[in-house]
């Protein structure tokens, strides 16, 4: 079919206009016809309405990538997390995820990417969001209890999770990403304050944030055996103590720590482990 004049500058106009159209932000809920420049919208009319199918969807080749890559995650996360990264080789990680040896590089370079990209997508979303705590709580005594409450809490619910968050342990990058690094900064809002008493901020850095996996490791591996008695007592009072100890590293007074970590938990929406299993 020949294109009229008018019609190829309204393509012209649509292909312009399109960068502009894709780089709009995704929480702004706009209809398609609405996301559209008027030369799209025209050419629309122009055109009539598009063939919709419930066939049309992601192309199975790239929906078969996809769910590899995620049962490779879930393989690795599983692993990881009961035997640490020196303990799991990549053919074990195959294995478990029930996948050709070879189709693991098709996802990552490595053992170390494969953890690299847990790290991201199971502790660092998590972090992000549950610094939001931000929002609501301005002292930051209260913002590191409920965090390192969260933190605690969402190992006993899901402790495999909770076991690969206390596997990753303290490096130089745990400083940089993740957990570590709001923690980090919380001290350090703390200290800037004038909250917190802290001569050694690595030190104290370390204190706290080992005090938080000691708490993590306890209550993971207390919901793994769920069929045993509880060591630890029930969960949501183990971490308001915890709680209470590492605010009384950061130089709160006893009474005035246990105060803070027993005030009611701020409501906040935190990201699902996309690797947990159902």
């Amino acid at each position: 079919m020949v294109l009229t004049l008018a019609r190829l500058k309204i393509l012209s106009s649509w292909s312009s206009m399109l960068g502009s159209t894709l780089s709009m932000p995704a929480q702004v809920h706009m209809s398609p016809i609405e996301k559209a420049p008027a030369a799209q919208r025209a050419l629309a009319k122009e055109c009539g309405p598009a063939e919709s199918s419930p066939d049309v969807k992601t192309p199975r080749g790239a929906r078969r990538k996809r769910d590899t890559r995620a049962r490779l995650l879930g393989a690795a996360l599983h692993l990881i997390a009961h035997r640490g990264m020196a303990g799991v080789a990549i053919n074990e990680i195959t294995q478990k995820a029930d996948v050709g040896f070879g189709s693991f590089y098709n996802h990552f370079e490595s053992k170390d990417a494969i953890h690299a990209a847990l790290v991201e997508e199971v502790i660092g979303h998590f972090a992000v969001a549950l610094d939001k705590l931000g929002d609501q709580l301005s002292d930051p005594a209260e913002k590191i209890s409920a965090s390192a409450r969260y933190t605690m809490l969402r190992g006993h619910a899901d402790p495999t999770w909770g076991r690969f968050v206390f596997q990753t342990g303290f490096n130089r990058d745990s400083m940089r990403h993740g957990l570590g690094k709001y923690l980090l900064q919380d001290i350090g809002s703390g200290v800037s304050a004038g909250r917190f008493t802290v001569a050694d901020l690595p030190s104290v850095y370390i204190a706290v944030g080992s005090t938080i996996l000691g708490g993590l490791a306890a209550l993971s591996d207390q919901a793994e055996r769920s069929h045993e008695p509880e060591v630890f007592g029930d969960a949501q009072a183990l971490a308001k103590r915890i709680a209470a100890i590492l605010l009384a590293i950061l130089g709160l007074p006893k009474d005035e720590a246990q105060d803070v970590a027993n005030r009611p938990l701020p409501q906040i929406e935190l990201p699902a482990n996309p690797f947990a299993h159902p």
